[in-house]
């Protein structure tokens, strides 16, 4: 870079999912790729990039509500340029913020990294190859996110997702394994692939690869650790992946497969595509072929027509199930959904204080099968791949992707450690290290 050459600055700010997160990681590379310099708050920077969420109306309380901070920002400073990127956005819809939100001077779709990069005023240089998401780190992240399908085909009645993100588009298997390997020689240990519905990956390309091919494929990257993905659908889960889990070693014993509900009637209003029976048996599958695999849960509260019949339901599925861990989300009404236009009908809507009983309810519930499921691992010895230090302790997750804590003086970034259990909670585990390297 020219030594003469003004400084150029961006900030990006960040709502939403692990896709928008690995979105805006790529974004920050390519922008440093070209010459620009990240600052920690937006009044210092020239172009500011707002990734946004939709599935909740509380993120885009909060993307509206930074907006407003941002039109004060650029009144005093015309220049700057501010990019409404995302979910928010979505396929075709900008025309929707025209007139609404004057202080956005671009809006663009979710993922599109170059659309955002062709942006730039000045862009110092330009990059011939694909950059990879952690190239604008001093010290490389343990774990990374890679997107291997974009969108959604499903038309579940609560979504916005597949109206935001479009449908399925499936990264070539060559490519996806290619980046594997390039970020894990820069010192990533750690591989999550990613998708809206991640087992639904590569019914679009040609051969028709599945994701069961591709994680034996990123599994004999060289220096890779571990292996995860997410997020599944249980219309997707075949026995193949179930045992290519089973036989790889460094795909961790972990997947997230989310119910919704634990009520068929409900199930059939959400056009999920299984039944409780259904979904059940595929948990069983899991759990028979792979030894101490935690199976996690999304969960919705108060969907439009929910009763207490339905959500008595879903408490009988969870102390069924018994899942490793539950993410409990009150209904969240979303414009374009078929669940918006149930929530319209008196008869159909959930009150809000009903919705948070639900949700406190469920949630004590799960915290309870938690910590009875993480007590077993007490005076047991886990495998803990160090991601950071917190409070002066070190943090990393086990092969289940429980948070485990421990002591030490050493430096364990990126590494591999044992840990003798010595406390559990609901939520983590802690312990002592075991005086033995595992892995570099």
């Amino acid at each position: 870079m020219d030594e003469a050459q003004p400084k150029r600055t961006y900030h990006v700010w960040t709502v939403g999912c692990q896709m928008n997160v690995s979105d805006s990681e790529r974004l920050e590379a390519a922008l440093q790729a070209v010459g620009y310099t990240p600052v920690e708050q937006p009044e210092a920077a020239d172009f500011v990039v707002l990734n946004s969420c939709s599935v909740r109306e509380s993120a885009e309380t909060r993307i509206k509500g930074k907006l407003g901070s941002l039109k004060t920002l650029k009144d005093h400073n015309p220049n700057m340029q501010i990019v409404l990127w995302g979910c928010m956005v979505g396929p075709n819809n900008e025309s929707i913020f025209k007139g609404k939100l004057s202080m956005v001077d671009h809006f663009v779709s979710p993922s599109a990294v170059d659309e955002v990069v062709a942006l730039l005023p000045n862009p110092v240089y330009q990059f011939d190859e694909p950059v990879l998401p952690i190239a604008s780190h001093d010290h490389p992240p343990v774990t990374v996110h890679v997107p291997i399908i974009y969108g959604c085909n499903m038309n579940c009645s609560y979504c916005v997702i597949p109206l935001r993100r479009g449908r399925e588009r499936s990264r070539p298997l060559a490519e996806i394994v290619e980046e594997c390997r390039r970020i894990v020689s820069r010192g990533a240990r750690e591989i999550t692939l990613l998708g809206q519905i991640v087992d639904s990956y590569g019914h679009d390309l040609p051969g028709r690869p599945d994701l069961a091919d591709l994680l034996e494929a990123v599994h004999e990257t060289p220096g890779l650790l571990r292996l995860r993905f997410l997020t599944s659908h249980p219309a997707w889960i075949s026995q193949k992946l179930i045992d290519m889990m089973a036989r790889l070693p460094k795909c961790m014993p972990e997947i997230n497969l989310p119910i919704q509900t634990g009520h068929n009637d409900l199930l059939k209003v959400m056009k999920r595509g299984y039944t409780v029976e259904r979904y059940t048996n595929i948990v069983e599958q899991i759990r028979a072929a792979i030894p101490h695999v935690s199976i996690t849960t999304d969960i919705i509260v108060g969907h439009p027509g929910e009763t207490d019949i339905h959500f008595q339901g879903t408490l009988e599925t969870l102390e069924r199930v018994r899942w490793g861990k539950v993410h409990v989300a009150a209904f969240s009404s979303r414009p374009g959904t078929r669940a918006a236009e149930m929530e319209l009908d008196p008869n159909l809507e959930v009150p809000y204080w009903k919705k948070q009983l639900r949700r406190v309810e469920l949630d004590k519930l799960q915290g309870a099968i938690q910590a009875e499921a993480n007590a077993a691992w007490l005076d047991q010895a886990v495998e803990v791949l160090v991601e950071d230090q917190v409070r002066g302790q070190w943090r990393g997750r086990s092969p289940q992707n429980r948070l485990v804590y421990f002591s030490d003086a050493g430096d364990w970034i990126g590494k591999l450690a044992r840990v003798h259990v010595t406390r559990t909670g609901p939520w983590s585990l802690s312990g002592e290290l075991v005086p033995e390297l595992v892995a570099a």
